[in-house]
């Protein structure tokens, strides 16, 4: 199941909107339309800022300032920063896990740039055998409301920027930009920033991180930053060379490469679509990553469409769905051309398994280890000797039959 962490704070500023310029008050500057600033919280005034109120405790700590601007050539001056504590009192696995801040206050279609430092201070985790670093990240939660039921209710979840680690008594930076949508701003639904500490149990795995265990620790926050984005000025273009005394033959053309990810999606960004998580791993493609909502019959897709941006469905994550049980059919999408190791593994009521790929040449260890002793999988004709031998290497059982 999908691990959800993430949420809130305290001491709602007012948001003025007079002649089309915004004030925030109650947080750490007045900003004007015009210098694009939504929220830039220093907590050197003692205030908390616009941060949504769930039951965490928040106080301005006073001797720790982040650092971490300096290696982006910035003046590093103040000397507080805000702690975030009582994780535990949240009302649900998001709630207890982090800061949230209304998206809904931002103007549709504009692109905004997010940032913050963090930091902690917290040591190893001996019994799970974990470091002192954390993990932290900003990410995006959208419901369109409903009737409260699960069918009634929509809910998506996105990565904003990559996930960062930081050492104990370190700090890092974490940044990227979100353009917000009109029907999310309208919506009877919520819609919000969240940041969220977790535990890298898989660290150093890219988008293969997990979050299985609940993190209440304290952690810090400092330089928090809403704006809007100003794209980076271009270099100056170099004076032409002088024309050459020959004719030369003309050159080709140099092809257009698009090397944005999606709709400006960066490589980690991170939504769930349907029962599915999902996170992109290049210009056109994603890998399934774990349940959302749990399902007795599991597909994976040959496309998904997120962000408005169809994107191909090539792999699936180490441990994607490890030990859930509830699994009883599995359908493998025509685009899948790996799947990590233990992604299957221990799911014992799997015992229906439909491959559709042509193009599966990596299968992890024990990605099918423990599944149903008497499970029949149908792969295509002209790969059924090779697919065999992959899956039997993943530690299908012996008494699978493959068809």
């Amino acid at each position: 199941m999908r691990k959800k962490v993430f949420k809130a704070i305290a001491g709602c500023a007012a948001v003025c909107f007079l002649a089309g310029v915004i004030i925030v008050s109650g947080g750490n500057r007045n900003a004007t339309a015009e210098d694009g600033y939504i929220a830039n919280y220093t907590f050197e005034d003692g205030n908390v800022g616009e941060f949504m109120q769930n039951g965490l405790t928040f106080t301005i700590e006073e001797g720790k300032n982040s650092d971490a601007g300096a290696q982006y050539g910035e003046t590093v001056t103040g000397n507080a920063c805000l702690k975030v504590s009582d994780r535990s009192k949240g009302n649900d696995w998001w709630e207890r896990n982090g800061v949230k801040f209304d998206l809904k206050k931002l103007t549709p279609g504009v692109r905004y740039e997010v940032s913050f430092d963090f930091s902690h201070d917290n040591g190893e985790v001996e019994e799970k055998e974990y470091s002192v670093q954390r993990a932290f990240k900003i990410g995006t939660y959208f419901s369109e409301g409903g009737d409260g039921s699960e069918e009634g209710t929509t809910a998506m979840y996105g990565q904003i920027g990559s996930l960062m680690g930081v050492e104990q008594g370190a700090w890092e930076r974490i940044t990227g930009t979100i353009t917000v949508k009109e029907d999310a701003v309208n919506s009877d639904g919520e819609y919000y920033l969240y940041i969220f500490m977790g535990y890298p149990e898989a660290a150093g795995e890219g988008g293969n991180v997990s979050y299985t265990d609940k993190n209440t620790e304290d952690y810090y926050i400092d330089n928090f930053v809403i704006k809007e984005y100003v794209a980076p000025t271009a270099a100056p273009t170099a004076s032409p060379s002088p024309a050459p005394t020959m004719e030369a033959p003309a050159a080709e053309p140099t092809p257009y490469v698009d090397t944005m990810v999606g709709s400006g999606l960066e490589v980690g960004y991170e939504e769930a679509v349907g029962s599915l998580l999902y996170v992109v791993t290049g210009i056109d493609t994603v890998q399934v990553k774990e349940f959302d909502k749990p399902k007795t019959s599991l597909v994976i897709p040959d496309t998904v469409v997120i962000e408005d941006y169809t994107f191909k469905v090539t792999s699936i994550a180490a441990n994607a769905f490890k030990a859930d049980s509830d699994i009883k059919k599995l359908t493998i999408g025509a685009n899948v051309t790996s799947i990590g190791k233990n992604a299957f593994f221990k799911c014992t009521s799997l015992k229906k398994i439909t491959i559709k790929s042509t193009s599966i040449n990596s299968i992890g260890k024990k990605a099918f280890k423990k599944t149903a002793k008497k499970a029949t999988v149908k792969v295509p004709k002209a790969k059924k000797a090779a697919y065999k031998k992959l899956l039997k290497k993943a530690g299908i059982s012996k008494k699978a039959k493959i068809k």
